[in-house]
């Protein structure tokens, strides 16, 4: 049951998909990214087609019974270590976390018991670079031994890789034709002691070209090529191997020599998967690499000299290959082969340590890139004997900067995904082979520890033990885990906002040299939304991502959501130049007494390199003023102008538009300088800390130059204007004061110069960069007009869960979180219920063979799990059946299996009641009443308003859900369970809550007899939101329903008892 209850944390840093990293260079490898996956080979999917043939190892009895108790348990799905047991029954992995009965189990005479004493329990590890045929002597001499020997020490390394807790290994070449497979069979046979293995054959090289002559299956060109890789698979192997680059060892052929051509490469792999199998390859060289990439090799041995382009294409690319550096060799060749007579000064000499070197930057970049890097070192050789195998995790953690648990993770489930059967390889976790390894220590903690083969107290393959002592039992050691740190890092000052592609806002930096974007982040990790975000932390903000060009971004004005306090004639030739113009309607004095204080409506106000619209119907007299815009930092109220800087946060550019006619018939400023787009705003805004002194702005049309001044020259200084405008008023910290332009305005000119279509305004000022807008053609759309209708005040509600509503899908004008699942030939639609959400059904969809059967949709409902409600969308069980309806739409079939729970149940009735012959069978899972009671529909309608009032959890809601809806064995014996349904109703947004209780409490009956299609019914005896008797009254009124109870078990069916459900289903559908 354990299983069903965790979730997965699939990213270490955070959770963006698909980021791409453009400018990122070979100088930048190695350095950490905004975003890495945990689990990268979720993303791998070889062809179905190159699936190896089963190799079911020799079948453990079902009477074979293991209980582990008191374990802590790392499952390599992502979560954290649990403590609990584990039930092996045969071969598989029956129960995880919580063992229903355990104490009858531990009595039980037939069960073998092992005492964790707190000890970790984790899958048996994998190797994806296995030489079983390597017996710790140099190549040259595997040749020339006989079969008979050579055969005996094959089947060593085999039960050695065992010994040292390894369960899977992926065969990279045999030394001799069939010995990799013979050793295959016999370990799956039971005849020797070995893990679960997929066998090779000889590596394939050209002639002259070979790492070694008489392990080599030589051919030349395409069709010989094609000719031995028939002649492989006849033999019965599971892999090719293709040896396309040298080895520095060899001296005259080095590791940076490519050896194939672009066809062989090319004829290889389509010759191989034209028969079932997939290839291998050692290539170091770059175009080894690039070929590999280029054609499809599937597994991808070394990769060091891979350059940026064959990168990005690997990235692109990540889905369809795995990579298996084989770090071990490098590094012990370099370190450790001293003692064999291979010095580190000939190593480094050869070329191993530049090459070590360059193979860590380049599997750096590959991790933080999400491309699937696997461990197995290449052991086998004098240096790298067989039994140490574990090295090549420490190295992934130390060198390559996996944590402990990627590590770990890499090397069980990932090698699974190359066994192709990440279903059940790879984890503990129910329905699993039991191929685990007991460790007296912490891996999480300390790596190495599974180096130590005297800590490897029990190993089991196959739900067998291969290696148990009573003392093995008796030691402990507490679990320990530590949080990870966020150090910060370079502060970054020109603030930037922009729209990413989903519309999110951002802040990032503007290399104003460059035109490149750094995304910033908050040292707790958030991105930074806003520019008062930034003034608020006083600017502690870290880059959090790759710069990105510019260009590809939406720019915003640094800020737009308030109006700007602006200040008239506050530069002594302008103000000489504007009383002059005949626009000027104030106190017909050259220079102002007080400050000319006006506002800009926010509406006016455009970013960078947006068109300003010209209103030709509203003015014929379009003028610009360039200015320096003061960027408050902090609350004030009548400031001494003493102290008034110390309130300035800093600076941005401003064009203060003006229809100069308007601004003088009606004898004020409001008017002519509020027209939509007539303020430009940017593209910046930065410190006062990181500026001079004295700020510079100019102004250009069309590159003329029109404004030239410096802030020396104002009337009213900065710290006066702040004085004079918070004598009356309170400033907040993100207001603008707009202080004013210098002489140079198009009225200034003799004759005046106003703006036409097609003219460009430049703004410049020191560190601050160039304003530059254009003056729209009249026919063109003013874009405020277009974009104020867009803004509301009826939110969409529970779209933070997804960062704004990425990665949701778009039904009938909802953002709906739909999943497919599975690619089997039937199609399943899952319907939650209320309080729940799709990963209600993860146990069923991911139970074994259910993704075979199905393709499965599961999605959330209206408000539920990550599913979006508007604050004033009505809901209703029809309207629920609206959006069930455009999810079967989605899935393109013309007819679906209805899989339903609780709420869901209505929905799924109402939704088929409207067409039947959309629905094959209908599985109904705790169906309510309905209509509810009068009692019910009160009870309904009282918790929704309570909800709305106080949420999920101050209400008492999700407890007292929790505590009615699960039965008294889950409470007792499953807390796991208790607590998956406890979660779930405490992560379900409020209001999508109320609005399901109001949708079942106004359902209407409805009129079931018509469903005509076979229906499974399904309640627990203890389920008081479906009692039997409710179920018993709808399968009476159902023409072709089958109705069955579940011992145990409340309203929360999955949760509670997934194998019973599992059976029905499988039985039914």
């Amino acid at each position: 049951m354990a299983s069903a209850m965790t979730m997965s944390l699939p990213y270490v840093n955070g959770a963006s998909r698909g980021m791409k990293y453009p400018n990122r260079t070979m100088a930048d490898w190695g350095s950490p990214l905004p975003t890495r996956k945990i689990s990268p080979h979720d993303d791998v999917h070889f062809d179905s087609a190159l699936k190896p043939r089963a190799h079911r190892m020799v079948e453990t009895p079902s009477t074979s019974k293991v209980l582990f108790l008191n374990v802590q348990i790392i499952d390599s799905t992502g979560t954290e270590p649990y403590h609990g047991d584990v039930y092996v029954q045969g071969e598989r992995v029956r129960y995880v976390g919580n063992v229903p009965k355990v104490e009858t189990l531990r009595n039980d005479p037939t069960v073998r018991v092992i005492q964790g004493n707190g000890r970790t329990l984790m899958s048996g590890l994998g190797d994806a670079h296995t030489h079983f045929t390597w017996n710790e002597t140099a190549l040259d001499n595997l040749g020339a031994i006989g079969v008979e020997e050579h055969t005996i020490s094959t089947a060593r390394s085999a039960m050695v890789y065992l010994d040292s807790g390894y369960t899977m290994c992926y065969g990279a070449a045999s030394a001799k034709d069939r010995l990799d497979c013979v050793v295959r069979d016999a370990i799956n046979h039971g005849n020797i002691p070995g893990p679960r293995y997929l066998a090779n054959g000889k590596e394939i090289a050209r002639r002259g070209k070979e790492l070694s002559p008489g392990i080599s299956a030589y051919a030349d060109g395409p069709l010989e090529m094609r000719e031995v890789i028939r002649h492989h698979a006849a033999l019965g192997v599971d892999q090719i191997k293709l040896s396309m680059s040298g080895e520095e060892i060899l001296e005259d052929r080095a590791a940076e020599d490519s050896y194939f051509s672009e066809a062989e490469t090319a004829a290889c792999v389509d010759e191989a998967h034209r028969l079932g199998l997939r290839v291998c390859s050692h290539a170091r060289a770059r175009d080894s690499v690039a070929q590999c990439v280029r054609h499809g090799v599937d597994v991808i041995y070394h990769a060091s000299y891979i350059d940026e382009a064959t990168m990005d294409e690997l990235e692109k690319n990540k889905h369809r290959h795995v990579v298996a550096p084989a770090l071990n060799w490098l590094y012990a060749t370099t370190y450790d082969a001293g003692p064999f007579g291979y010095s580190f000064d000939k190593a480094e000499q050869d070329g191993y340590k530049k090459e070590l070197d360059v193979a860590i930057k380049a599997c750096k970049e590959m991790h933080q890139r999400g491309i699937t890097v696997l461990p197995g070192g290449d052991y086998g050789f004098a240096w790298t004997p067989h039994g140490t195998y574990s090295r090549d995790l420490e190295h992934f953690v130390k060198l390559l900067d996996f944590t402990p648990m990627e590590a770990i993770i890499s090397a069980t489930a990932g090698v699974a995904k190359l066994f192709m059967q990440d279903q059940e390889l790879g984890k503990v976790q129910p329905g699993y082979y039991a191929d685990m390894i007991l460790v007296d220590g912490d891996p999480l903690k300390d790596i190495s520890v599974l180096q130590d083969l005297s800590k490897l107290n029990v190993i089991m393959i196959n739900g067998r033990i291969h290696k148990a002592s009573p003392r093995d039992f008796e030691l402990s050691r507490p679990m320990q885990i530590e949080e990870p740190t966020w150090q910060p890092r370079s502060k970054l000052s020109n603030y930037v906002s922009y729209l990413d592609d989903q519309h999110n806002s951002h802040v990032g930096h503007l290399d104003l040299d460059s035109s490149m974007v750094t995304p910033l982040a908050m040292l707790s990790g958030a991105p930074v939304r806003s520019l008062y975000q930034v003034i608020e932390l006083e600017n502690a903000v870290v880059p959090c991502g790759d710069p990105v060009p510019l260009a590809g971004l939406t720019l915003q004005a640094p800020l737009s959501d308030r109006d700007i306090l602006a200040v008239g004639k506050n530069y002594v030739d302008h103000a000489v130049e504007f009383n002059r113009s005949g626009f000027d309607s104030s106190d017909k004095i050259d220079q102002p007494t007080h400050p000319v204080i006006f506002t800009k409506r926010s509406t006016s106000i455009i970013a960078c390199n947006e068109d300003i619209y010209p209103h030709t119907e509203f003015t014929k007299t379009l003028d610009y003023e360039g200015e320096i815009g003061v960027i408050i930092g902090k609350p004030g109220f009548r400031i001494d102008e003493r102290n008034a800087m110390d309130y300035v946060w800093g600076y941005t550019i401003i064009n203060d538009m003006t229809a100069r006619e308007r601004q003088r018939d009606h004898k004020q400023f409001y008017l002519g300088k509020s027209a939509d787009t007539f303020c430009p705003m940017g593209p910046i805004a930065v410190p006062a800390g990181q500026l001079p002194k004295k700020l510079r702005v100019q102004t250009f049309v069309n590159g003329e130059k029109r404004q030239d001044a410096t802030t020396d020259d104002l009337i009213f200084s900065v710290a006066k204007l702040i004085s004079v405008i918070s004598d009356g008023s309170t400033i907040r910290p993100g207001d603008i004061i707009a202080t004013g332009t210098p002489a140079g305005v198009g009225i200034g000119k003799n004759p005046a110069k106003f703006l036409k279509p097609g003219d460009k305004v430049e703004v410049s000022v020191t560190g601050l960069g160039s304003l530059e807008n254009r003056i729209a053609d009249p026919s063109s759309d003013n874009a405020v007009a277009k974009r104020v209708p867009l803004e509301s005040h009826l939110a969409s509600l529970n779209l933070e869960r997804t960062v704004g509503g990425l990665g949701l899908v778009c039904l009938g004008g909802k953002q709906v979180n739909v999943r497919r699942i599975g690619t089997g030939p039937d199609i399943a639609v899952f319907v939650h219920g209320l309080g729940a959400s799709s990963e209600y059904y993860t146990p069923i969809t991911k139970s074994g063979g259910f993704e075979d059967h199905y393709t499965s949709y599961v999605y959330d409902l209206e408000g539920h799990g990550l599913s979006a409600t508007n604050v004033a969308s009505i809901v209703t069980v029809e309207s629920f059946a609206d959006d069930l309806a455009n999810v079967v739409a989605l899935t393109g079939a013309s007819s679906v299996t209805l899989f339903a729970h609780s709420l869901g149940c209505l929905i799924a009735m109402a939704f088929t009641l409207r067409d039947t012959s959309k629905v094959k069978k209908l599985v109904l899972m705790g169906p309510p009443p309905c209509p509810l009671p009068e009692a019910g529909k009160v009870a309904m309608s009282k918790r929704a308003a309570a909800v709305r009032a106080t949420g999920m959890m101050a209400s008492g809601t999700a407890d007292a859900v929790s505590e009615a809806g699960t039965s008294s064995a889950t409470k007792v014996y499953q807390p796991v369970a208790y607590a998956a349904v406890r979660a779930s109703l405490l992560s379900t947004n409020p209001e999508g809550y109320a609005k399901a209780c109001t949708a079942i409490a106004t359902a209407s009956p409805m009129a079931v007899e018509r469903l005509t299609m076979p229906v499974l019914l399904m309640t627990g005896d203890e389920d008081k939101t479906s009692p039997v008797n409710v179920v018993m009254n709808l399968n009476e009124r159902l023409p072709d329903s089958r109705m069955e109870v579940l011992r145990c078990t409340g309203h929360w069916h999955v949760y509670e008892n997934v194998e019973g459900v599992s059976r029905l289903i499988r039985y039914f559908a």
